[in-house]
């Protein structure tokens, strides 16, 4: 009876082990004929995505993906799935956010080294990482990063979300059109002017924020998310202090003394925050009396090519009720 019991379980992994050669088998199969009828584009996660989609909008024979599409917020310590790998043995280009936010760039050079990668950081002025006090609260000073390295030849850590200033939006748009012309000469003209387009309606929607701008330049406020600096840096909002940790981790208590002096010190009233990092911002809000913003770092969100200017718009009503507040007090 046990032999036979025993057999049985054997016969069902079988056939269950079968089954998911098959899938694979499938899948990769699908991923050779996709990019077989065209170009596949792989981008490595929801940012890059929105600008690759909106870049190959409309461009025959052209497939975008989205690498990591089930991974949730930014990709520091993102670790690459055999399905991920599979996606990127069959992609003909895949692209980047760079600035060191994917780390996972030189395993893939090692693994897929005839992949073309389109790194939309290339050649842009980066902020330092937050996580430290600055002299008069500015935001880190400007310098530049590789794709593969997020730390200058300083030894400074770079910050890579780049997408929250809209002025720098627009470059790595441009930066992913001009390079994906490059390797697709025949629809050069049509990624040009898909990222004209969307360029216009980023600075359409850059406009709309010049009254907040205006109204926030120079307002001191502590960050819990390293997109945020861009963000400030954008809108003229000093930052007096980055709290650079995990979303659900709690503060020390020497750190929210520490924190708690140093916000009292200089009247910071604000604190600019992502939904999913309550913790931290509430931990010393509490302590301070200050009032937390949750802005979105639009690392996640639906499907649709217009989410990057949505999040923003809604971030933008956020941080128009804040220049409410300060007129009223």
């Amino acid at each position: 009876m046990f032999r036979r019991k025993l057999g049985i379980v054997f016969g069902i992994m079988l056939v269950f082990s079968i089954a998911g050669a098959c899938l694979v088998s499938a899948f990769g199969k699908r991923k050779t004929e996709e990019a077989e009828d065209g170009l596949l584009v792989a981008a490595s996660f929801y940012p890059v995505w929105i600008i690759t989609e909106n870049v190959c909008a409309g461009v025959e024979g052209v497939h975008v993906v989205n690498l990591t599409q089930n991974h949730k917020g930014c990709l520091h310590d993102y670790q690459l799935t055999a399905a991920d790998m599979l996606t990127l043995e069959t992609a003909d280009i895949f692209v980047i956010n760079g600035g060191g936010m994917e780390l996972f760039i030189e395993e893939i050079a090692g693994k897929v080294p005839e992949l073309r990668v389109i790194d939309t950081c290339s050649g842009m002025d980066l902020l330092e990482s937050g996580g430290h006090s600055h002299e008069h609260g500015a935001p880190a000073a400007a310098a530049k990063s590789s794709p593969a390295d997020p730390a200058d030849d300083s030894g400074h850590t770079m910050n890579g979300h780049v997408w929250m200033d809209p002025v720098r939006y627009q470059q790595q748009i441009r930066t992913a059109a001009a390079a994906l012309g490059a390797a697709d000469p025949a629809h050069a003209a049509r990624y040009n002017e898909n990222a004209e387009r969307y360029c216009g309606e980023v600075a359409a929607l850059w406009d709309e924020y010049r009254d907040v701008t205006a109204a926030l330049n120079g307002t001191e406020v502590v960050l819990f998310h390293d997109a945020f600096y861009y963000l400030c840096d954008a809108c003229g909002m000093e930052v007096l202090h980055g709290v650079d940790m995990d979303a659900d981790t709690a503060l020390s208590a020497g750190e929210i003394a520490e924190l708690t002096d140093e916000v009292r010190y200089h009247g910071v009233k604000y604190f600019l925050a992502e939904e999913t990092g309550r913790a931290a911002a509430e931990q010393l809000a509490a302590e301070t009396g200050a009032q937390v913003i949750y802005l979105n770092p639009l690392t996640e969100g639906g499907a649709a090519a217009d989410s990057y200017l949505q999040g923003m718009r809604e971030n933008l009503e956020l941080l128009t009720g804040l220049t409410e507040q300060k007129d009223g007090l």
